[in-house]
């Protein structure tokens, strides 16, 4: 704490000043990681031999939850370190698994408040410390998987933080730190107190710094977005509908639009059809289901249909587009992000058995509405099923053609 002139350090000060506040919050934590549940009611408690059986169940359950969770850990690590997008499909892996595992917790977290016997009590909050050490093994030593998590995504039901709660679960009494201690297999790399805080700041730093570029972009993108010429999309709907089937991927470009002029290459925007005369899609007020008349907001239009989806595609498809709805646009247009998401990154969240190419634009990947046609062209599964420019109609449009649109802007 003092240095050799007998004053006070700063950074150790301010860092012991931290685990104190850390320490005396943890009271919030005795329960497990987020707080005492609300009182089942009308559910009554488990007899002991159910306990049991429920406890050994879910201990099989989770072993095969952390095995795929440190898979695609270390599949998301590799990506990393050879400077390489993560897929959607890993992204959508990731906050499948943890919600499965949350729900197992949840139980867990149950049998620890309500259990009327000891053992089982003991048993569920040695399984919660476990869970936790497996996330901090799995994700906590790696920025950019904690902060991801941490960010949330409510297509899986994650809120934001719930990961960091599981580690101040660790460190919120002394029995927890030494469970810890004592299982950290290399001992140098265990975390004090101090440090665990220390990151943590660190990572609200730079949420603060992410919700500023945030906030600056969103409102240029909302002043920008009031300047457009009229549109009729009355009758552009009329020659859509005619064209249209359920999981058809439209793209389209307005010619009036300015934020058209900001949006890297040909296309600016994109919508998924739900059929019904119902379109998908996530304008700057964030995912909604509209009209075709609504969605009809341009002149020139690119219809792409998958030729060959499976039944259990078309529920995964119609599942992921219902659950992404009430998703914030993304206006820092990070699509390894996908708490946040824009028009593109809808379909490739939705189709994400496809290897959706993307490019890296001011320090970002960004997937544009014309690397999804790149991404299709001459895939057996999927056809251009139509082009329309203001009113004028090319059925079945080749991928020369294609190419040669691309190249315009």
């Amino acid at each position: 704490m003092k240095n050799r002139f007998g004053s006070i350090n700063p950074i150790a000060a301010l860092l012991v000043v931290a685990a104190v506040l850390l320490l005396g919050s943890c009271q919030t934590y005795k329960y497990g990681y987020w707080g005492k549940l609300s009182d089942l009611g009308s559910n009554p408690a488990l007899g002991k031999d159910s306990a049991e059986k429920r406890v050994q169940a879910l201990a099989l359950r989770k072993k095969q939850l952390n095995d795929e969770t440190l898979q695609l850990s270390q599949e998301i690590q590799e990506k990393l370190k050879n400077s390489s997008p993560i897929s959607m499909h890993t992204f959508n892996s990731l906050f499948g698994n943890l919600h499965e595992q949350y729900d197992v917790d949840s139980v867990y977290h149950q049998l620890f408040q309500q259990s009327p016997d000891d053992s089982i009590r003991f048993k569920s909050k040695q399984a919660l410390l476990e869970s936790a050490l497996n996330y901090r093994k799995a994700f906590q030593k790696n920025k950019f998987i904690r902060r991801t998590i941490n960010r949330g995504d409510i297509a899986y039901g994650i809120p934001t933080n719930t990961l960091a709660q599981t580690q101040q679960f660790l460190w919120s009494d002394k029995n927890n730190r030494r469970y810890l201690v004592e299982r950290e297999k290399n001992k140098r790399e265990t975390q004090t107190i101090a440090g665990f805080v220390l990151s943590k700041s660190v990572d609200n730093w730079h949420k603060y710094r992410y919700k500023t570029a945030y906030f600056l972009s969103k409102i240029f993108g909302q002043f920008a977005g009031q300047f457009h010429g009229k549109i009729d999309k009355k009758t552009n709907a009329m020659l859509l509908r005619s064209h249209l089937k359920e999981f058809d991927i439209v793209l389209l470009k307005s010619l009036t639009h300015l934020t058209e002029k900001f949006i890297p290459g040909y296309f600016g925007h994109v919508g998924v059809c739900l059929g019904n005369d119902l379109m998908i899609e996530t304008p700057r007020s964030g995912v909604r289901i509209c009209s075709t008349e609504e969605f009809s907001d341009g002149e020139i239009y690119l219809i792409v249909r998958p030729t060959n989806l499976s039944e259990m595609q078309k529920q995964e498809i119609r599942t992921s587009l219902k659950n992404q709805l009430g998703k914030k646009y993304d206006f820092v247009f990070d699509s390894q992000s996908p708490d946040r998401i824009v028009c593109s990154d809808l379909v490739c969240l939705s189709y994400d058995f496809i290897d959706w190419q993307s490019k890296k634009r001011a320090g970002h990947y960004i997937t544009s509405p014309d690397d999804l046609v790149r991404s299709l062209l001459d895939r057996p599964d999927f056809s251009f099923e139509m082009y329309i420019n203001q009113g004028q109609f090319l059925e079945k449009p080749d991928s020369a053609f294609i190419r040669e649109l691309l190249l315009k802007k």
